[in-house]
């Protein structure tokens, strides 16, 4: 989100499927630079919560737009119950002794001193339970009116989880009245019963604010992400006098300007240039009041959570089960039909996508149909619910367009529907009348105003407390400030453009397996190939569509046959426009995209020797007949290399996608452990590990963790024809490897050439651009395949040091990654090249949902030839 996101201009309509409006909605997308995900990564015993807590927190970037309050109350926060009146209700609590007045001020009988003066936290904020019931009884709305939610301060258990165990508990929080004791002998409370969670402290210093906004921007993505019915979370903080009001959803994180919750200033005439700033103060209880009435009596939808989706099923430990309503519009003899699909979730396929509190927020179920009030399990399907931004087609439009060219072959047409999965359903989702839009609905229409200050969520250093000695203007105004007006450099400081997002679901009749599951590396190959042909179907016919995010969770795998999903990336070639942000897989990014920069611009008139084209220079590679010498040294290192310019635009292009199929190989050799498995037998029986000990060393393993997760190590693995540090690793794994390596490392290599060769000045980059590279990338697979016929390779997950406590990559190797990110860049500016470098990264498992794409491709290279690490070295390849 930033200071000039686009709101409709118009009233916003329901979205609907037309291949007729694809292309000028396409021309609003293009490319868009990468955000990378971290909260997923933290697994097994790796995980720990203050390394997920600032994951979560690093997700949302470096700031987030800072709002006074009166934002949230117009925009924002659930309108009041008619009969509540925040003015009114403060009048009667000065009556009944909540408030009492204190000289020239007024503050809450249970703080008759400010929180930084005392020492025990718990007693101090267990008094806020006080003043909110108070507030409650107060209200002035009818005692039958039927409050929604519960306040609870300093909580004795952690909350439990449904859908992953985590540890943390709110310092306090709103539970939703009506669920929280249900059927619960031990009263125990649950992620998915918190409303509103909250965190205190004693202090307002700069340790104090940081520590709260890592637990509340986890707090906050814990209950996103425990409950698949929230679209939004409320939540507060309070440090010493201190609070602010948060709100996360699917595009936004929004917080508001401090006010001091405890006293208000009576003072009204002050001189004109501190007026603003003691007004503010003045309202501070009110704002307080405020909140707290405006959650108590909402409507549970407007404190986050989907009307269209009700739980049926919420055992102790076990994800709950759903009912949840597609919308479904079609036209029959030119009118639009609505109908209203219910369909039940009977397991949880995938749920990555919601492991952040920014992002798409995809979540896949296994279901089945629900007529009337009996569940149909005759036939399941596939369930994908996910937050689309605002200018983007919806998936099953993408596929239509692609699937439905003129221009296609019969054969061509005929592999494609069996690569893609096949839409028996979707439709935006609508709450009441309206789309259920981040801003069109959750924020009522609102943009965040072009002035609006930053929060910095790594707290600087300059934060100064509102108890620390201030100016006479803080002391006349009550202390405090925002977090801009104490380090005013934060205000020059630009919001990143987030797009608003609308909610979409989809129903696929397939039910398929993530290639990441996957654990036969004879499946993984004869996968990508079939991939390899589809992805050449899609980039050469028509205009030319390239996917932009492929990955081992979007390649799926149905009985013999494999798939191709999350098409909501996909754009066609002729788009050239750009988002300022686009949620990517970070496992699988091409070098290039992962950088938004062309990396392999190269100066040919300046090297020795005539330059070699594309396909010239893949056959020579690939035969090992042609030495790239004989036209002058080509090696990477021997060229002059041109930095990238900073205001040159970057666009996606096929070969992106074909490096991205290259990674997910790669990840599969470099990031399982692997097991020979014993020969197939005559009967085909399932092949089981003939090696049950570990294949990997404790060094492969941790390059293994860094390769997959972070920007230098795999810049300096594609930099160079010659080998890398990828190529040395691969060639140290167990020798039963040693023929896959050897084939991948080729295919890097060729890949590399291709890339130099493209990007040399003056060459034309369009559909065709890989016309040759896709058949050097099917035989290479082939090849795979047919070597692992009879033996083949079990892959698993790398198993984890029970011993462990948090990440591996402690403080001293973070710190030497970011030199090492620092240097390449540096280098890549001044024309150096970088092929050796820091090995270490962190990895990450996938997942996703399944046929085999058949077609012939096209173009002719020299069969691959088995080739030595030396005499690849000598040759310069």
């Amino acid at each position: 989100m930033g200071t000039k996101d686009v709101l409709p201009s118009t009233p916003v309509k329901a979205h609907t499927s037309s291949n007729a409006n694809l292309q000028s909605t396409q021309q609003l997308s293009g490319n868009t630079p990468v955000t990378r995900k971290l909260a997923p990564q933290y697994t097994g015993s790796e995980w720990t919560v203050h390394k997920s807590r600032t994951a979560v927190k690093d997700d949302l970037g470096p700031y987030i737009p800072e709002l006074p309050y009166e934002f949230f109350k117009d925009n924002i926060l659930p309108p009041l119950h008619r009969k509540a009146n925040v003015k009114g209700t403060i009048t009667r609590l000065k009556k009944a002794g909540v408030i009492t007045n204190a000289g020239d001020s007024s503050r809450w009988t249970a703080f008759p001193e400010d929180p930084h003066k005392l020492s025990d936290e718990n007693k101090v904020f267990a008094k806020l339970a006080t003043v909110v019931n108070a507030i409650f009884d107060n209200s002035g709305c009818p005692k039958k009116q039927e409050r929604i939610v519960v306040y609870e301060s300093l909580p004795d258990s952690i909350p439990l989880c449904c859908v992953d165990e985590k540890l943390g508990r709110p310092d306090g929080y709103l539970l939703f009245k009506n669920r929280f004791l249900a059927d619960r002998e031990d009263g125990r409370r649950y992620w998915r019963d918190i409303a509103t969670p909250a965190e205190f402290k004693l202090q307002d210093t700069r340790d104090t604010l940081q520590d709260d906004v890592n637990k509340i921007c986890w707090n906050m993505y814990q209950v996103m992400q425990e409950d698949a019915r929230r679209r939004f979370v409320f939540a507060f903080t309070i440090e010493n006098t201190q609070m602010r009001v948060w709100m996360a959803n699917r595009s936004d994180v929004l917080v508001s300007q401090p006010f001091n919750f405890i006293e208000a200033s009576r003072l009204r005439v002050l001189p004109s240039r501190v007026f603003y700033s003691l007004t503010w103060h003045v309202q501070d209880h009110e704002k307080f009041v405020h909140f707290f009435l405006s959650q108590a009596y909402a409507e549970e939808h407007e404190l986050g959570l989907d009307p269209t989706m009700t739980m049926v099923s919420a055992e102790p430990n076990k994800v709950p089960m759903y009912d949840i309503v597609v919308r479904v519009v079609s036209k029959i003899n030119g009118r639009e039909k609505i109908e209203n699909q219910t369909y039940r979730t009977q397991k949880l396929i995938n749920d990555d996508g919601a492991k952040a509190l920014r992002g798409r927020g995809t979540r896949v179920w296994k279901v089945h149909r629900v007529v009337g009030k009996v569940v149909d399990f005759r036939k399941p399907g596939v369930l994908k619910d996910a937050w689309v931004d605002e200018d983007r087609e919806r998936e099953g439009d993408i596929l239509e367009a692609i699937r439905d060219q003129k221009c296609l072959s019969e054969v061509a047409k005929s592999a494609l529907k069996s690569l893609f999965l096949t839409p028996i359903a979707r439709g935006d989702v609508f709450v009441g009348n309206t789309p259920d839009g981040t801003r069109t609905l959750i924020t009522r229409g609102a943009k965040v105003p072009d002035n609006a200050t930053t929060f910095p969520l790594h707290v600087p250093v300059s934060h100064q407390s509102s108890h620390a000695k201030t100016t006479t203007l803080d002391a006349v105004a009550g202390g405090g400030g925002t977090t801009s007006q104490l380090n005013p450099m934060i205000q020059s400081q630009k919001l990143v453009k987030y797009f608003s997002k609308f909610h979409h679901r989809l129903v696929f009749e397939e039910e398929c397996k993530p290639l990441s599951q996957i654990d036969s590396l004879h499946t993984v190959f004869l996968a990508l190939r079939e991939i390899t042909v589809g992805l050449m179907i899609m980039h050469q016919n028509g205009p030319g569509w390239v996917h932009r995010d492929i990955s081992a969770g979007n390649i799926l795998v149905i009985g013999d046959e494999t798939k191709l999903s999350d098409f909501e990336f996909a754009k066609r070639l002729d788009v050239k426009t750009a988002h300022e942000i686009r949620t990517g897989t970070a496992n699988f990014m091409a070098v290039e995209v992962d950088t938004r920069r062309y990396l392999y611009r190269v100066d040919h008139n300046r090297a020795r020797g005539e330059a070699v084209d594309a396909d010239s220079l893949i056959a020579a590679v690939m035969s090992r007949e042609g030495d790239l010498s004989s036209s002058g040294d080509r090696s990477s290192s021997a060229r002059p290399r041109i930095p990238p310019k900073s205001d040159e635009v970057f666009h996606y292009n096929p070969t992106h996608d074909l490096e991205s199929l290259w990674w997910v190989a790669a990840y599969f050799v470099v990031n399982k452990e692997t097991f020979l498995a014993s020969p197939r037998s005559s009967s085909d029986n399932p092949v089981t590990p003939a090696d049950p000990h570990s294949s990997l060393t404790e060094e492969q393993r941790t390059y293994a963790r860094s390769l997959f997760y972070g920007y230098p190590e795999r810049l300096v693995a594609m930099n160079s024809t010659e080998d890398t540090p990828i190529d040395e690793h691969m060639r140290s794994l167990p020798s039963y490897l040693s023929d896959v390596c050897e084939e991948l490392i080729k295919l890097r290599q060729t890949l590399r050439v291709h890339y130099d060769a493209i990007e040399r000045p003056g060459y034309s980059i369009d559909k065709t651009v890989c016309s040759k590279l896709y058949k050097v990338f099917t035989d290479t697979f082939k090849a795979l395949v047919n070597r692992l016929k009879t033996q083949d390779i079990i892959v698993k997950p790398i198993p984890r040091d029970p011993d462990q406590e948090g990440l591996r990559v402690d403080t001293a190797r973070a710190s030497t990654t970011a030199a090492t990110k620092r240097s390449t860049k540096r280098q890549f500016e001044e024309g150096v090249d970088t092929s050796t470098g820091s090995k270490r990264r962190k990895a990450n498992a996938e997942v996703d949902p399944p046929a085999e794409a058949v077609a012939e491709a096209s173009g002719s290279v020299p069969k691959p030839k088995k080739g030595k690490g030396s005499e690849r070295k000598k040759k310069g390849y």
